[in-house]
């Protein structure tokens, strides 16, 4: 009889059990789990910012060229590389029997300046005028412009392409008002070369600066001119180009540099930049390599430092996005789509619910958050979720902190004593 109600008990325990667990873990069942998680994250508040790291070099704000005919109307050389001069100083005197024809060389030369110059100033005229009208019309038009090299310019407007539209604009304005500066520089060193008093014929600096280099011999001899004012000029392609901003704030930093330099983009070109002694050895600095030769776009930075001279390379990073912000684990992360993403919080009761992320910018192993997540919030990694339907039932592990050793025996066996069995 023992037996028997033995095996009765045992049958009904192990059927009771059978049948609850059905009810419990059986896809049909209604009855809400919970899972266990041990990988999670409190969010809280940090500074976050995104770098472009770039091989920087010291320029020069703009270059000068003094120059003249020929080597033969030269008499005396008064400088040589690395002298500072102030405007108006002489570099070489001119042989008096050459003087005459070399003014009259840029007189002409002023007047093709002074000609080209209008040419570009209405030709840039025109282009702002056409931007600032095709804005605000919505049909089709088309217009022709002149190029500041002489060109013909078909310019299709139209309003399913505004971008586009506007991007070339943007791209004959920038061009034009690059010429614009070259013609202007020219003309100040010709004028200035007119100025000087015919009793005595020869070179004159035109600005405060640094004589970077003196061509003494050939067809034509000139004096190159640093301004005293210094740049870092650097290059982005394509993709770094359209994360660069003028104001986006730089840190220089160099071997030997006492402490980084803070500074801020100056200008971000919008043409393809033109070859030069800087983009050479840009190029040749940079680890990464170009494909497109064409996919230089200069960037220049503002910076008022003695401590580094022309042609130094420096590291240059540019903060091109920065926040005080929420992050979380990027491999946390699904449904990653350029600036969103969906990730997995703990609501308010308990359940592991998904939510859409606002992702501006990446920190290393981490994306920051400017939505879908506050500062308290509780997130989750996604693949501890994977198997189960949401809303999930979260627990955590106990929090587990413990004391000292000097804590421990501090604390007195009688409290252990008193909160273990009396209270």
């Amino acid at each position: 009889m023992n037996k028997r109600l033995s095996i009765s008990i045992a049958f009904v325990i192990s059927l009771f059990i059978a049948v609850n667990s059905f009810l419990l873990f059986s896809d049909e069942s209604k009855i809400q789990k919970s899972v266990y998680v041990s990988t999670y994250e409190r969010m809280t508040e940090g500074h976050y910012d995104e770098q472009l790291a770039k091989e920087g070099l010291v320029a020069p704000a703009e270059l000068y060229t003094v120059y003249v005919g020929s080597d033969e109307a030269i008499d005396t050389w008064l400088v040589q590389e690395g002298d500072q001069v102030a405007a108006g100083d002489e570099l070489a005197y001119l042989q008096s029997e050459k003087a005459d024809s070399q003014i009259a060389a840029w007189e002409a030369e002023e007047e093709g300046l002074l000609e080209q110059q209008l040419s570009v100033e209405n030709t840039l005229s025109e282009l702002q005028s056409e931007r600032a009208s095709s804005g605000r019309n919505n049909g089709t038009n088309v217009t022709t412009s002149e190029s500041p090299d002489g060109e013909e310019v078909e310019l299709n407007v139209n309003v399913q392409v505004d971008v586009q539209q506007d991007g070339a604009y943007a791209q004959a304005i920038a061009a034009a008002e690059q010429e614009l500066a070259e013609i202007d520089r020219k003309l100040a060193v010709v004028q200035t070369q007119l100025s000087q008093p015919s009793s005595r014929a020869a070179l004159i600096s035109p600005i405060d600066g640094i004589v970077s280099d003196v061509n003494r011999h050939g067809s034509i001899v000139s004096v190159d001119i640093f301004t005293e004012e210094k740049q870092i000029v650097t290059y982005a392609n394509v993709k770094d180009w359209q994360k660069i901003e003028v104001g986006d704030e730089v840190v220089i930093q160099q071997d030997g540099m006492e402490s980084p330099i803070e500074a801020n983009v100056l200008s971000v070109s919008e043409v393809p930049a033109p070859e030069s002694k800087w983009k050479q050895a840009y190029a040749e600095l940079s680890p990464k390599k170009e494909k497109n030769p064409l996919e230089f776009y200069e960037v220049r930075v503002a910076v008022d430092s003695a401590e580094i001279p022309f042609g130094a390379n420096v590291n240059t990073f540019i903060v091109v996005n920065e926040a005080d912000a929420v992050s979380i684990k990027q491999k946390w992360l699904t449904n990653v789509d350029r600036q969103t993403a969906t990730a997995f919080k703990i609501d308010k009761s308990g359940n592991a619910i998904p939510v859409q992320l606002t992702i501006p910018f990446k920190y290393y192993d981490r994306a920051v958050v400017s939505e879908g997540l506050a500062i308290g919030d509780v997130a989750l990694d996604e693949r501890n979720l994977r198997e189960y339907d949401s809303p999930t039932r979260i627990f955590l592990p106990m929090p587990l902190e413990l004391p000292s050793k000097t804590a421990w025996k501090s604390f007195g066996w009688k409290n252990y004593m008193k909160y273990m069995f009396i209270e």
